[in-house]
């Protein structure tokens, strides 16, 4: 009985979490709806950057542009071509951040440690220059293209912000399930290997560089479906959407919630998320340095976690010698 409720309790605790966020609209306001559909779609983002990050070591600063990719792609398709069908406009985002990733990881891993970074980065934010010089990429004659709303499924529907973010968790569900599957797959196994221990991995007959680039177009590929989705939210997608700042933002939010971890970059982008809204509305000249303290904090914890996990195990056995004394 024991064992049957051990193993019974965290399905059954995803599935009453996953149950109270679905009734939550009932008990926010609309504005709150709307922010609480935003963080859902940067925590598939920063999960997305994971499979990249944390998974296969690969340290990217462009995903970001990714991101915008399926903004954009959704975005045209529906002002310029008055496209409304959710499901076209969702595999255009597909394929078209798909093909992005792909080109992004065939350029990007010709280089290693610290130039991939910066490869990554160069990449990123050319794709952001594109979308703010190019004209087509712009509507209304404004630096972004505006005028996106939120698509038809077909299934008569009646969109209000609370039905939105239900869509929305539902579709953050399915993305977190399909990441699980890829991480416990051997696929996912093959993947950290190789960041583990490339020489090995090559030695075993593993193609390292082909399972890098499967990482990256997988990761790209559902930061594509998240961009897409926060167009539909947004009702816009603008260059600040793609560049270095909104890459950072990503990496921070895999950083807080701990890289490599079955949900943390997913909670990450949601604390984040919420930490720049509220930040902001407390003082919005001071919530880009707050920001930045708390990335310049988490990324020093980060160095130091094994030292201070020592700190605290060695309290622990004081305080237990000490009360058997």
């Amino acid at each position: 009985m024991t064992t049957t409720w051990e193993r019974l309790r965290r399905p059954l605790a995803v599935v009453v979490v996953i149950a109270g966020a679905f009734l939550l609209p009932f008990l926010l306001t609309t504005q709150q709806q709307s922010l609480a559909t935003r963080a859902l779609i940067f925590g598939m983002a920063a999960a997305s950057l994971d499979l990249a990050y944390g998974q296969a070591g690969l340290y990217s600063l462009g995903n970001a542009a990714l991101f915008g990719v399926g903004g954009y792609t959704v975005g045209i398709l529906m002002v310029r071509n008055g496209i409304e069908s959710f499901w076209i406009l969702i595999a255009a985002a597909i394929v078209g951040a798909a093909l992005a990733s792909a080109v992004f990881g065939l350029i990007a891993l010709r280089a290693r440690g610290l130039y991939f970074i910066l490869v990554t980065l160069a990449l990123g934010q050319m794709v952001a220059n594109i979308a703010q010089q190019w004209s087509f990429l712009k509507t209304s004659y404004s630096e972004s293209v505006t005028g996106i709303y939120l698509p038809a499924l077909g299934l008569g529907e009646k969109w209000t912000n609370g039905t939105f973010y239900q869509f929305v968790l539902v579709i953050a569900v399915l993305m977190m399930f399909v990441i699980r599957r890829i991480v416990t797959s051997p696929l996912g196994s093959a993947i950290r290997g190789t960041r583990e221990n490339e020489v090995r991995m090559a030695v075993l007959g593993y193609n390292v560089w082909r399972y890098r680039l499967t990482a990256l177009v997988l990761s790209g590929t559902l930061t594509g479906v998240a961009g897409a989705l926060f167009a539909f939210q947004a009702g816009l997608i603008a260059p600040t959407n793609l560049g270095l700042a909104a890459s950072g933002l990503l990496v921070l939010m895999v950083i807080i919630g701990g890289s490599g971890t079955r949900y943390g970059a997913f909670i990450g982008g949601i604390i984040v998320t919420l930490l720049t809204y509220y930040a902001s509305q407390w003082n919005e000249q001071r919530a880009p340095l707050i920001i930045g303290v708390i990335f310049v904090v988490t990324a020093l914890l980060n160095r130091y976690r094994g030292r201070l996990a020592e700190a605290v195990r060695g309290m622990r056995h004081r305080e237990v010698s000490d009360a058997a004394a």
